[in-house]
């Protein structure tokens, strides 16, 4: 059967033209002992990415869950018990998630974000998580935009500008770049 029978077929059974084998980019190990995987589907406009966490497929991009972002990773790394990736699609701005499982209770955190620049730092706490990006198109009049995400109140609704990255006290900080 040739390819384009395949998408015709999927598409009258309402599958995704571009289901098909899951390539595993990065496995990373989480904090309760289990890991999440980071799944890219390639085809020739580039890669869907998808996350297999606790057993279950599901969308890598949950703040936009309409959306079919496809394109390049160019940032994926595990990070002191979290993953986080970022996608090139062809906007101006990048789309990226930190994920993790909090260590005390257990539960998803995550921080989505799309921003002009590669995030430069990441703080793990305890009860937050807060994400450093160099603001490299003076978006808002500060050097850096953070996004802070505390255990309870979940995920921030936008990054908060600032002139100095901020203090490592009480964090585990990884330098992403």
């Amino acid at each position: 059967m040739n390819k384009a029978w395949l998408f015709f077929i999927a598409a009258l059974l309402g599958a995704p033209a571009y289901a098909g084998q899951s390539k595993i980019i990065l496995n990373c190990p989480l904090s309760d002992g289990t890991n999440v995987s980071l799944l890219a589907e390639t085809d020739a406009e580039g890669q869907r990415l998808r996350l297999n966490l606790d057993k279950k497929i599901q969308p890598a991009f949950t703040d936009m869950p309409d959306s079919d972002f496809v394109g390049e990773v160019v940032l994926a790394k595990c990070a002191s018990s979290s993953l986080i990736f970022v996608m090139d699609y062809g906007s101006p701005y990048l789309k990226g998630v930190v994920l993790r499982k909090n260590p005390v209770s257990h539960s998803i955190e995550r921080i989505d974000f799309a921003e002009k620049a590669l995030p430069h730092y990441l703080y793990l706490g305890q009860q937050q998580m807060r994400l450093v990006i160099q603001n490299i198109e003076n978006e808002v009049s500060t050097k850096f935009l953070i996004y802070d995400y505390v255990s309870g109140k979940g995920q921030p609704d936008e990054a908060v500008g600032s002139d100095a990255v901020p203090n490592g006290r009480g964090f585990k900080v990884v330098r992403l770049k």
